[in-house]
């Protein structure tokens, strides 16, 4: 078991539960806590994101994890370790966007997860022998899509980033999913800046594509 410090950054929706991650507090680097039960997928339950008192893991809490020695071997997601669930996390500190930061800076990288389209295929993910599924990005002119099809609504993003413009990134950002939730299909403007967790999924098992998502919109 190992114990690490993480500024939480991100806990977007995934199959009801919850897809966490944040950046060490002594390297920056990025970790995506997951839980070691394979029904829910890497997600984290609800239950797993409470303090020994109840309260809630928020993002920007400094949060202290103890992490199992059984390694999650992801190649498409090294960020992935396995939290042992038999230990509450607790909660250390709370930071500010802008400390964070200034504590690590954004990530430097001219390329999205490798290209400039949305999705990459996995096999092609393999290729690159310096792997990341985590980005902390600025982003301009950012709007929200929202498409509907069999009574569900999915959420889509358009951005620019550095000068080239990107269309239809998946949003898993649960706070603007409720903002939208019961707006009509549309384009809608949400921000003239922001500050983006981007993820990069594993992939699916349909067309072995990897899909690049805005996780939490700052």
């Amino acid at each position: 078991m190992f114990i690490r410090k993480l500024i939480i950054l991100a806990e977007s929706a995934k199959f009801n539960n919850y897809c966490v991650a944040g950046v060490d507090v002594e390297t920056g680097k990025w970790i995506r806590p997951i839980s070691e039960n394979p029904e829910l997928e890497d997600a984290v339950p609800l239950a797993d994101l409470k303090y020994p008192d109840g309260s809630r893991v928020e993002l920007l809490d400094v949060t202290e994890i103890k992490f199992s020695d059984r390694s999650a071997n992801n190649p498409t997601q090294p960020e992935n370790f396995f939290y042992n669930a038999k230990y509450f996390w607790q909660k250390v500190g709370r930071v500010t966007l802008q400390e964070v930061i200034n504590l690590r800076g954004f990530d430097e990288c001219d390329k999205i997860f490798y290209n400039d389209e949305r999705s990459i295929l996995g096999a092609d993910v393999l290729k690159f022998s310096e792997r990341e599924s985590l980005l902390l990005l600025p982003v301009e002119n950012l709007f929200v899509s929202i498409e509907e099809a069999e009574d569900k609504k999915k959420f889509f993003a358009d951005f620019d980033y550095r000068g080239k413009k990107f269309y239809r990134f998946s949003v898993g950002d649960i706070e603007v999913r409720n903002k939208f939730a019961d707006t009509r299909a549309g384009k809608y403007f949400l921000k003239d800046k922001a500050t983006v967790v981007f993820s990069l999924t594993n992939p699916y098992v349909k067309n072995a594509e990897c899909y690049k998502m805005l996780a939490q919109i700052f």
